[in-house]
């Protein structure tokens, strides 16, 4: 018997399945159609790690799944109908069951933001301020790496609209735009977990000051704010070494993560700490384009590519071109005007840099929505015309709305569901 394994999507996007789950060898844990819906069959379930499914049963319940939720995306029906097809309903990573917690994945982005901005507060050798940052990347990366769209809606959707706590907003910001670009470049695991710790804690000795910066201050920096910010690098090496920390790449690349100069130097002549310091610098200067300041509003995702992901030819450089295919031309959580006249809110990447899963918020005639609508951008009329600002749209749904649209946007990018939409 041919087996193909189920992802804990698979495994609980619905209360039943039409075929038996077995484990690796074939031997039977769960036989069709029982309720999958009771916390104790979940929790053994889970715990034998992989779990397998007959795979032309699996390949038919796929199909059939994905054909009914392409027929209600073009029937233009409600999200909560679409989301209904397919409920994502799946156990965190980060250790907790959503199935049962009910948290949203912004719930549990808010508190790792939380625990990360305490943790630099109290940042200073003898305290335990590196191993709780230590715990934290565990679970923001396990969780970012699974679900990397609804981490980058929540980051770079709040952030267009409100300064508070900037700095442990950006530093996770940052850790996930930096940890996907690696992986792209084929970076090995300690590589990339190197860099996704570095850009966690680049910015400790300016932690406070970049709060109070964003929210409060307009106008040029004085000489000793530009002198403290200009050595802010050395300064954090410094405290992360006086905290334990040995390893020479994650030094480096804190201590560099500001200098420009490392961009005309060849790849191959670059230290790996060098290295990761300039992906680092041109993840954070993106990122901090497509945030809100006192003295200014977020630039949109175009107006950010062109400043940053541009080479002196007008074309996208290496590292500008890995980005633009990671995060894509329109990020998750960013704002879109559509051919169809409708401005959208981007849900998840695409195919194509160019051709993201949006929601429809307001119609073509200037009218907010009572309820969204999906729009596969990758559909002649429905095509991104331009990017928008965040003060640009007045529209913001609750965040009740927000969890029924990416449950809904999950089921109509379903790996099988999106390849039969592509075909259309």
């Amino acid at each position: 018997m041919q087996l193909l394994t189920l992802s804990r999507e698979h495994l609980f996007s619905q209360s039943r399945l039409p075929f038996d789950i077995v484990d690796r060898d074939g031997k039977l844990l769960l036989p069709a159609f029982k309720a999958l819906d009771e916390q104790a069959v979940r929790a053994k379930l889970l715990a034998f790690g992989e779990v397998y499914g007959e795979a032309r049963s699996v390949e038919a319940w796929r199909r059939s799944l994905a054909q009914t939720v392409d027929a209600l995306v073009r029937r233009n029906a409600p999200l909560a109908l679409i989301a209904r097809a397919q409920p994502m309903a799946s156990r965190h990573p980060a250790g907790n069951d959503a199935a049962v917690t009910g948290e949203t994945d912004a719930d549990v982005w808010e508190q790792l933001q939380s625990q990360l901005d305490m943790a630099l507060r109290d940042a200073a050798p003898g305290q335990p301020w590196l191993h709780r940052v230590l715990q934290l990347h565990a679970r923001a990366s396990a969780l970012g790496r699974s679900r990397l769209d609804e981490a980058l809606f929540h980051f770079f959707h709040s952030r267009a609209r409100h300064a508070e706590q900037y700095s442990s907003h950006q530093a996770l910001r940052c850790m996930l735009a930096a940890g996907a670009m690696a992986r792209e470049l084929g970076w090995d695991a300690g590589q990339v977990q190197a860099l996704e710790l570095a850009a966690l804690t680049m910015n400790v000795t300016v932690h406070r000051l970049q709060d109070r910066l964003a929210r409060t201050h307009v106008g040029p920096l004085d000489r000793t704010l530009r002198a403290r910010i200009a050595r802010h690098g050395d300064d954090a090496a410094a405290l992360l070494q006086a905290s334990g920390v040995s390893d020479p790449v994650w030094l480096e690349a804190v201590r560099l993560h500001q200098d420009a100069s490392l961009e005309s130097l060849p790849e191959a002549a670059l230290r790996p700490g060098q290295r990761m310091a300039r992906l680092l610098r041109r993840v954070d200067v993106y990122c901090a384009k497509l945030s809100c300041r006192a003295d200014r509003v977020a630039l949109s995702p175009l107006q950010a590519a062109k400043q940053v992901c541009l080479g002196p030819d007008g074309r996208p450089d290496r590292l500008g071109a890995v980005l633009l295919k990671v995060l894509g031309l329109y990020p998750p959580g960013s704002f879109v005007l559509l051919d169809s006249d409708e401005v959208g809110i981007v849900l998840s990447r695409g195919a194509r840099a160019d051709q993201p899963l949006a929601a429809a918020l307001v119609n073509a005639q200037g009218e907010g929505l009572l309820e969204p609508r999906l729009r596969d951008t990758a559909r002649l009329g429905l095509r991104v015309r331009a990017a928008l600002r965040a003060d640009q749209v007045a529209v913001q749904p609750s965040r009740k709305q927000f969890k029924v649209l990416h449950q809904a946007s999950r089921a109509a990018f379903a790996p099988a569901g999106r390849r039969l939409m592509a075909m259309a």
